[in-house]
């Protein structure tokens, strides 16, 4: 095993492949494995994180990232749920057909918050995984540092 590299080192070849490998493995999620885009960097971070410490700086960077993604599709979802559902449900106890027009805010916070967020996740994946190949790290943004 080597030893940590320093920072102000340009990092090896190798190393920044395999910090590319991590940010990369986020998107296993899209080939239908479980929690991937969490599982993906995790793994491979564990895996090379002793390595170096450019491996080891990108590994948090990305798990935290997906970390965060996570945590705010769970709020997307339960915001856009309870928006979409509460008038849904009141339709119950009311005759008024109007009222399923209080649903259609909470549908759109569901669908489109959704969709933004898949897309700029996708987005800063391919962005960190050419920086971190080009041997910089890239920070990204609206990340919640549970990892340190």
């Amino acid at each position: 095993m080597e030893t940590l590299t320093k920072i102000s080192q340009k990092p090896q070849p190798e190393e920044t492949s395999h910090a590319a490998i991590i940010h990369i493995s986020a998107l296993s999620s899209l080939v239908g494995i479980p929690f991937g885009s969490i599982l993906g960097p995790l793994i491979t971070w564990i895996i090379w994180r002793d390595q170096n410490s450019f491996t080891d700086e990108n590994g948090k960077e990305a798990l935290n990232f997906n970390i965060s993604i996570f945590l705010y599709q769970i709020v997307i979802m339960i915001t856009g749920l309870v928006l979409f559902l509460s008038p849904v449900l009141s339709m119950a106890t009311e005759d008024d057909p109007a009222t399923m027009l209080w649903s259609l805010p909470g549908l759109w916070i569901l669908i489109s918050g959704i969709g933004l967020l898949f897309l700029i996740w996708i987005i800063l994946i391919i962005v960190a995984t050419v920086k971190a190949g080009k041997g910089k790290t890239f920070h990204y943004p609206l990340t919640i540092r549970f990892i340190k």
